[in-house]
């Protein structure tokens, strides 16, 4: 599901919530992970050549993967919920996280979009303030 269906689905604030809440777990993840390397590297013994060396060798490996899996998606998401986050106050009133959303669309098209600017990353929700109907973009 996309970026402005769920917002529009669970509201901005639990959507937030849940970005930080899933990029954490990731790091968490990530955490693990490392610790799974240093325990199974600690008990490897080159030395001996088997099944032992070869399966520990191998969950080292599949850890590693997962480590930078999990380390680059937890950078992905924060980023992504700390753009949109910076930008969700009514630049009017204030208001936090208060808007409905007019249209979307992604980082390359659009009418909200200056055609000397570069292609934004994620996709651009044009939003309205529900206490002062004030209009802007996210993110800027």
């Amino acid at each position: 599901m996309d970026i402005a269906a769920r917002i529009r689905l669970v509201g901005f604030r639990k959507w937030y919530e849940r970005q930080l809440i899933d990029s954490h777990l990731s790091l968490t993840t990530c955490f693990l992970s490392g610790i799974t390397i240093a325990a199974c590297l600690e008990e490897v013994r080159l030395a001996e050549t088997g099944w032992r060396t070869t399966a520990l060798l191998a969950i080292v490996f599949a850890a590693a993967l997962l480590c930078a899996y999990s380390w680059r998606r937890y950078l992905t998401v924060l980023e992504r919920a700390e753009t949109y986050g910076s930008r969700s106050s009514c630049p009017a009133c204030r208001t936090y996280a208060r808007f409905d959303i007019l249209a979307s669309g992604s980082g390359t098209q659009g009418p909200y979009l200056d055609p000397e600017e570069t292609a934004l990353p994620y996709p651009w929700l044009r939003v309205r303030c529900r206490k002062c109907a004030t209009a802007w973009r996210l993110p800027d």
